[in-house]
Parts: C-alpha cells; structure tokens; sequence
C-alpha cells in the first residue's frame, strides 16, 4: 500500500511538471506533422503543391523544415541562458502559430509551403531544445524517463496525424490536407498558449544559476506540489545548487571535462534511431504493407504502421525508468536492426519475397523498434550534460539526427519503392549499423535510472576531480 501511495503521489508531481512543459509538447506534436511530411510521406507526389515542380526544387523544400529546425536549436542556445521559459514558450507557439496560417491560406502554393516549413522547422528545433532541458530540470527523478521519452511520443502522435490526413491528397475529397494540419495547428497553437500561461513554472536550476534562490525553493515547492519547503525539497535543492557550483568552475567548451563521452554517445544513439526509422526504411514498409492490404491509390500504409507504434510506445514509455535506460535503448536498437538485416538479406537472395512474411517480420520488427531506440536519447539529452555545455551539445547532436536524415532522403528521393530489388540494400545498409552501434553503447553506456540530474551527468562524464567518484555516485 505504501508503495502504490508513493507512486500514486510521484504520478501526481508529474502531472504537474509535465502541464509546465506544454508549450513545448504542443509545439512538438505539431512539428510531428512536418516531420512525417519529410520522411513518412508516400504521397508526397500526388499533393497539389508538388505539382509542375522539379524533384529537386520539391527535396530542398522538405529538407528545409530540418534545416531551419537545425537553426532554431541553436538560436535556442543563446536564448535558454537569457529568457525565461514561459517567454520562450510564447516564442516558439507564435512561430508555429505562423506556419500554420500559412498552410491554410496558401496550401497549393510551393513558396507558402515552403516558408511554413522553415518557420515552423525553427520553432521544432527551439523547442525541442527548451523541453529537454527543462523537462529535465524540474522533473522528479524517478519519473524523468518516462516524461522526456513522452516528448519524443508526441513527434509520433503528430506524424500520426499526417499519416491519417495525407491520404487525402490522392482522395476524392476535394480538402487540401494541408490546409487542414494549418486549421489544426492553429487551434492546438492557441489552446496550449492559453492553458500554458498558467500552467508553467521556471526551472530551479536557470533561477540559481541566476542569483535567485529564494525563487528557485518556491519553484520547487510549486513543482513538488507542496505547500512549504519540506526536508526534500531542501535536499533538492542543495543538490541542484551544488551541481551549478561544481559547474561553474568547468569550462565552456563541449569537448573538455569528459563532455564528449555523452555528446559521442548520444550521438550514436541518435544515428540509431535515425537508421530504425528514416524516408527509405518507411517507404520500403508502406508499399510492403499496401501490397498486403490490396491497395493500388489509396494508401493507408502510415497510419497502419504508425498506429502500432503509438500504441505499442505506450506501453514501453514506463519501461524506461524501471527497467533502466541502457537495457530499453540497447536491446531495442539490436534487434531492430537484426530485423532489417533478416528481412533484407532475404530479398538480397530471393527473386520474390512473399508479401504476408515481409509484414510479419516487419511487424516484429515495429515491436523491436517501439521500446527504446526512439525514447531513450532524448532522455540522456535531458540529463548527460553539465549545465554550462548542455544547450550547445544538444544542439550539436540535433544537428546530427537532422543531417542524417537529409543525407538519406536526398539519396534515396527519387528511387523507384515500387521495385523491390533495391529493398535488399536499404535495408541492409540500415540495418548492420544499427546492430553495430547497439553493441557499443551497450559497452559504454552508463546506467542512469533513478539518478539525481547531478548524478546522471557525473555517470555519464566520468571525471572524478570534478565530479566525485563512480562509487560515491551511486550512493
């Protein structure tokens, strides 16, 4: 009884320190469309906007939206020291606010397309760097996997979203499925800011390291959902102030004091999560999975395939900090990319791949990639970096996740999926790295579950004069 009282309370804390991040959660979920656009989109072709344009001219629109999001992480480097979070949350609501109405106004138009892509690729890449280091500043320590994981989520809900509404680009519906994300966007745009502007609280940590510490305990007792400064948030407290002291005396610099053990790690483990889902493996699996439903044009590929990583993602998001990261991401990632060797090492030898087995290896292999490749990074983002070097090595490995991603769709943009002799190679070329990078993180990942944000960013650096020893961590 005890036990479920104390999850129960810890449940109710984070409830409420999720709420303080749902500027940056709404921003992301709409981002999600935008996403799905670029590397989970088999109709692309077939949307009006695309229509009397060149290949090219339609790639470097979609590779736009990560460029700009690219721009906007680090925009948020400088911003995150300097502006509150509620103000930042403002920021980048308005911006996708903007690229909203843009797409309802002009949804056939290539340039307004475009522009909407850029500004709302800024708003993405600010707040996914806001919420991941925020969520990670004022989320309880037993929880903080699982409600950094649910950022990454709800990049999923929002290609969902494009998934069921893209369909309509080759329907006989006569809405522009961009105009209709645009009329959503708005709506999600204003309901969050409304809701946020009441809901959001400064993070502990940005107040110390600002000289205001009387205002840090009573964000901590708000966040805490207590009504004065009890012994733990004291406790909290202390620790946080001694993890800006211990980090005020590093240096700046992204490679030094044992920083670029995460920011090499991470960034493995984001080209992991690359490799498990990019515009070349998705649109292998949507013409896989329309052969097997039977449809010719109109395809529901996405939402099928999607929806079972929506819901399959529900269930592992609570792994995360009981089972441990480590075991979640490394297990995920190993058998994800097993999954794509197998399946393309068999179209690499038969001349024919029977339709239901490719769907039922890929179906294991969405169960594979569902408990952790995805969700795990973001959460080592959260908590792996020293206060003073965290916004820029974040940026630095957002800058990784996204140039991959471009690298693959300029490759692979105007191949022919409808042939499945190229499926062997795709699938292979993403699947033995994947193999690869799961075995090294499994060697060097350290275990952070249940850490303090002190602890996890000493686990990860590993630098006793700065940070105390290994053993003094865990204790």
């Amino acid at each position: 009884m005890a036990g479920c009282r104390t999850w129960c309370e810890m449940s109710q804390k984070n409830k409420m320190q999720t709420n303080t991040l749902l500027g940056g959660i709404m921003t992301l979920l709409l981002g999600g469309t935008f996403v799905g656009s670029s590397i989970f989109n088999i109709h692309l072709c077939n949307q009006t906007w695309t229509l009397n344009y060149s290949s090219s001219m339609v790639l470097t629109v979609i590779c736009l939206f990560h460029v700009a999001a690219v721009l906007g992480s680090f925009l948020g480097v400088i911003l995150v020291e300097r502006i509150e979070k509620l103000i930042l949350s403002r920021i980048y609501l308005f911006l996708m606010g903007v690229a909203s109405i843009l797409k309802v106004i002009v949804p056939t138009s290539m340039y307004g397309i475009m522009f909407s892509r850029i500004i709302a690729g800024f708003a993405y890449g600010l707040a996914y760097l806001v919420v991941l280091i925020h969520g990670g500043e004022v989320v309880v320590k037993e929880l903080r996997g699982t409600t950094i994981a649910f950022v990454n989520y709800v990049v999923f809900l929002g290609i969902l979203v494009h998934a069921a509404v893209s369909p309509v680009a080759i329907s006989d519906y006569t809405g522009e499925p961009s105009r209709i994300l645009g009329i959503a966007g708005i709506m999600c745009s204003l309901m969050a800011a409304l809701i946020g502007q009441f809901m959001s609280y400064e993070s502990p940590v940005f107040l110390i390291r600002k000289g205001r510490d009387a205002e840090a305990v009573r964000s901590l007792i708000k966040l805490r959902l207590e009504s004065s400064e009890t012994m733990t948030v004291q406790q909290e407290y202390i620790d946080l102030r001694r993890m800006v002291e211990e980090d005020e005396v590093s240096s700046w610099s992204i490679f030094s004091d044992g920083n670029w053990r995460p920011l090499v790690l991470i960034s493995l483990g984001k080209i992991a999560a690359v490799l498990s889902f990019n515009a070349a493996v998705n649109q292998v699996r949507m013409v896989v999975v329309d052969e097997l439903l039977g449809l010719d044009t109109f395809s529901v590929s996405g939402v099928v395939i999607i929806s079972i990583r929506v819901v399959l993602g529900v269930a592992f998001l609570f792994t995360i900090d009981r089972c441990g990261r480590k075991p979640t991401q490394t297990l995920s990632a190993f058998f994800s990319g097993f999954m794509l060797t197998t399946m393309g090492g068999i179209y690499m030898q038969l001349s024919c791949v029977s339709i239901p087995v490719a769907s039922g290896v890929f179906l294991v292999y969405e169960l594979a990639a569902s408990t952790g490749v995805h969700l795990v990074p973001d959460v080592h983002l959260s908590e792996a970096f020293s206060t003073k070097k965290k916004a820029l090595s974040i940026a630095v490995i957002q800058l990784v996740e996204h140039a991959a991603h471009i690298a693959i769709v300029s490759v692979t943009f105007t191949w022919n999926f409808a042939n499945p002799d190229i499926y062997g190679a795709i699938l292979l070329f993403c699947g033995i790295p994947l193999m690869v990078i799961a075995i090294l993180l499994h060697v060097f990942l350290p275990e952070t579950a249940k850490l303090t944000l002190r602890k996890s960013r000493a686990a990860f650096a590993r630098v006793d004069s700065l940070y105390g020893t290994n053993k003094e961590l865990y204790n």
